[in-house]
């Protein structure tokens, strides 16, 4: 594990702690931190998506910023800007790397805790900070980002 890497997962905890939800942070923490280009109207898509999309506990809402900073990085504008197969296989690589590590992609699954207790906080603080580090060490691997200096 990088320094790189560590602060990434460090500004993803903080950014939790300070408001974000799970997903906001980990879009948040890449953009400003890893000079991601992701613009404030694209940022607001990750709102939604906290608590598995508005406390439902279906997809993880940090796995979905997740997806959505690969995409900004592999995504295309048009189908004319190349193939699906192009862009497909890291969400997937990404997907089953984060089952792996973390035991499912589900809120339900990674949080057992009622929403807004001590229990859920402490939980998801935890998660984000491990799940941005871990796409930080991803993307590096992948070539898709550089490490710099934090």
């Amino acid at each position: 594990m990088s320094e790189f890497s560590e602060k990434i997962g460090l500004e993803t905890g903080n950014l939790f702690k300070n408001g974000y939800n799970c997903g906001e942070a980990v879009v948040q923490a890449f953009r400003t931190k890893a000079g991601v280009d992701i613009d404030d109207n694209a940022f607001r898509l990750a709102s939604g998506f906290g608590g598995g999309m508005g406390h439902a506990r279906d997809l993880c809402g940090a796995l979905a910023g997740c997806i959505m900073v690969i995409s900004t990085l592999v995504g295309r504008n048009n189908p004319q800007d190349k193939p699906l197969k192009e862009i497909y296989p890291y969400s997937k690589e990404w997907h089953d790397r984060f089952v792996e590590e973390f035991g499912s992609s589900t809120c339900q699954g990674l949080m057992p805790f009622e929403f807004d207790t001590r229990e859920h906080y402490i939980n998801c603080l935890k998660l984000v900070n491990k799940i941005g580090k871990s796409l930080a060490e991803y993307l590096v691997e992948k070539e898709l980002i550089k490490e710099k200096k934090i």
